[in-house]
């Protein structure tokens, strides 16, 4: 419910929530869990992908160690590390031309933030005042890597641009799936 996630009143408030304001923080704050729970099983299944890659590359098919491989390397590997490990097979592989390779780093790097903020990050909702109306926008509270306290704006172009990064990483993951003969050509974009 809405009593799990911070609200800011403006100065001005009297700082109570009317019938419909309240109505508005809970209805924003499930579609928020909704999104939130969405994204980071898009992250997962991404990480998986990139799992099954890696795997791909590092050992034969008929290989007998894949469960030794899975539990004892990536599995204990960080999202970072096998991104990492992913960028440096494609890239000594020649999976992807150079430019491509340079976009999904970009890609990956910035899913890789996205996730921590998200797995991380507090909801937080603001009064900001829409013309004559006050309304609460949404926040999403969360500490970088330098342990700075950051806020990102939680709104439709903020999805847009993530929504298009999911789309970037996947039609590169699929490229390369694609090349490795694990999924048929008829999923090449």
């Amino acid at each position: 419910m809405a009593e799990h996630y911070q609200i800011k009143f403006l100065n001005n408030s009297n700082e109570t929530l009317t019938p419909q304001e309240l109505a508005d923080v809970i209805q924003q704050t499930d579609t928020l869990k909704h999104i939130r729970g969405n994204f980071l099983d898009y992250v997962l299944e991404n990480e998986l992908v990139i799992q099954i890659i890696i795997e791909n590359y590092m050992l034969h098919k008929k290989s007998k160690l894949k469960g030794v491989f899975r539990t004892n390397i990536l599995n204990k590997a960080s999202l970072n590390k096998k991104i990492e490990i992913l960028l440096a097979i494609i890239n000594e592989k020649k999976a992807l031309s150079s430019k491509d390779l340079k976009s999904l780093k970009s890609y990956l790097g910035s899913l890789r933030k996205e996730r921590n903020k998200w797995a991380h990050g507090i909801i937080h909702f603001k009064q900001e005042k829409r013309g004559k109306k006050v309304k609460f926008q949404s926040y999403l509270n969360w500490i970088n890597h330098k342990g700075e306290e950051k806020e990102t704006k939680l709104t439709n172009p903020y999805f847009d641009d993530l929504t298009n990064k999911f789309t970037t990483n996947k039609k590169f993951l699929v490229k390369i799936l694609v090349k490795r003969k694990l999924l048929p050509k008829k999923y090449s974009v």
